[in-house]
């Protein structure tokens, strides 16, 4: 009975975390990408703050919007879209003033962006976060909880998924002790 228990909360752990761990890297590839775009660069630009591929906002974000979008019952597609949308884009405006607040510093500036507000958010990167949204809830999410009804059992996924772990843990311990890589 105990050992059931402890099987539980080890799997609840694994797939939140590997939820976690995977919008960390799809929300790197994204800024990564985004960044070659818009400052029209080729090459790799490490958009995160840690050194591997994650940016751990878009894991904690992505929490947060699945929560919001488990409590409104927000199902319908183009819903998801649009409810999406007007969050991240209130999200993105209002950590842009915390951050400036906390860190006297802006890390991204919208000027010149087709219906920018103060730099702080704009149409394009609003566009963005939806599709992102719309991406996640309707066809990301439903294919990883799938694929981890599929290999929930499998050995071979727990060491994979204790090596990824770990090494993001280790990223992030590296990262506080070294500081911040953001100039």
């Amino acid at each position: 009975m105990m050992e059931e228990v402890k099987l539980k909360k080890w799997d609840w752990f694994r797939d939140h975390m590997e939820y976690f761990l995977v919008y960390c890297l799809i929300g790197w590839i994204y800024e990564s990408i985004w960044c070659c775009w818009i400052y029209h660069k080729l090459g790799f630009i490490n958009r995160g703050f840690l050194f591997g591929p994650w940016i751990p906002i878009y894991g904690i974000g992505f929490f947060i919007i699945y929560g919001l979008f488990k409590l409104i019952r927000v199902k319908n597609p183009i819903l998801v879209f649009i409810v999406g949308t007007a969050i991240a884009t209130g999200i993105e405006l209002l950590a842009s003033y915390i951050i400036e607040a906390v860190m006297h510093r802006k890390l991204w500036d919208y000027t010149g962006y087709f219906l920018n507000f103060q730099g702080r958010i704009a149409f394009e990167a609003s566009m963005m976060f939806g599709i992102m949204i719309f991406a996640a809830i309707c066809l990301i999410h439903p294919a990883i909880k799938k694929m981890q009804e599929k290999i929930h059992d499998s050995k071979v996924h727990n060491v994979i998924f204790i090596i990824i772990s770990s090494l993001f843990f280790i990223d992030l311990v590296a990262r506080i002790w070294l500081g911040s890589n953001m100039k």
